[in-house]
């Protein structure tokens, strides 16, 4: 797989890119894109390591190293501002599509 995909929102997404979850989440995950993987009929998925975990409620951060799939397509924000959006809010286009 390439080092660099774009969805079908125009979100460019890259190996070693840092990604954080939706702020609506009581546990905001930093994922790291480690590889893309096709996952059929599913799409594509950005294989991710979650480097760091904080707890919005407790403040306590973990750095639990686990490995998730997320389907590429997920990895935007949204005109709201939900959804995943990149660390610093780099690399994404303003697409409002979804």
């Amino acid at each position: 797989m390439p080092a660099m995909m774009t969805n079908r929102h125009g979100d460019e997404i890259r190996i070693g890119q840092i990604w954080l979850d939706d702020t609506r989440r009581t546990v905001i995950r930093s994922l790291r894109v480690d590889d893309f993987t096709d996952a059929g009929t599913l799409g594509t998925t950005a294989v991710c390591t979650v480097v760091q975990a904080r707890n919005t409620e407790t403040g306590d951060v973990t750095r639990p190293g686990r490995v998730v799939s997320i389907n590429v397509d997920s990895l935007h924000t949204t005109a709201r501002g939900n959804g995943y959006r990149p660390e610093n809010g780099s690399t994404c286009t303003d697409d409002t599509s979804r």
